[in-house]
């Protein structure tokens, strides 16, 4: 994914940068995304994290699916959004208290 259409997010304005978390549901086979000011938690170790699958629970995942920022917010209130970039993203997670998130680079 580069870019995604999800829907309304109140709390955040154009060019804000937040967790993107979505929510599976294995009744329905429908997924639902949420930007958070805080990323996905393990419900197990209750451990942050920054991509993939964190729990399940009453039929409904729990997957981190890494930073996003909004670019775009529709007449509709649906929000475009854009995946960070390796430099965004380390910024991002400084800023936001979490850098032993920063992924390792890849060699």
């Amino acid at each position: 994914m580069d870019k995604l259409w999800i829907e309304e997010q109140e709390e955040f304005e154009v060019g804000d940068s937040a967790f993107l978390i979505s929510f599976f549901n294995e009744n329905t086979a429908s997924t639902r995304y949420v930007l958070r000011n805080t990323p996905a938690y393990t419900n197990r170790s209750n451990e942050p994290k920054l991509h993939g699958w964190c729990g399940t629970y009453n039929n409904i995942g729990t997957y981190g699916e890494g930073a996003w920022q909004v670019v775009r917010i529709a007449k509709s209130g649906r929000y475009l959004i854009k995946e960070l970039t390796r430099s965004e993203l380390i910024l991002f997670l400084e800023d936001m208290g979490y850098p032993e998130l920063i992924p390792h680079e890849e060699k």
